[in-house]
């Protein structure tokens, strides 16, 4: 019960800790390794124009996705109707039996 009310409290506060924490992170590393190879500073310039590209590649690849899934449910909806079409033609392609006759 203490384990569920404490997952269930700190679980997505330790998941924006963490994602945040890995900017900084990964911010840092890559000034580091900028420092070390002797490229210039980044500019503001810079930074807007990775924040806008990244922008827009997360745009399009959300966009890919719920096109996706628009396209899977359109399937599923014609698969609904393949299987109903199925069966009418199986019910009037299907012989008709008749009562089998009792002997007297």
């Amino acid at each position: 019960m203490v384990k569920q009310r404490f997952l269930t409290h700190f679980k997505p506060w330790l998941f924006a800790v963490s994602k945040a924490g890995a900017l900084i992170v990964a911010y840092q590393l890559l000034d580091q390794m900028r420092g070390r190879f002797q490229y210039a500073p980044f500019d503001i310039s810079d930074v807007l124009k990775a924040s806008i590209v990244a922008l827009f590649t997360l745009a399009l690849l959300c966009g890919l996705r719920a096109w996706g899934e628009w396209c899977w449910v359109k399937l599923r909806c014609l698969r609904r109707l393949g299987i109903k079409i199925r069966r009418l033609t199986d019910r009037r392609t299907a012989p008709q039996l008749s009562p089998a006759r009792t002997r007297n």
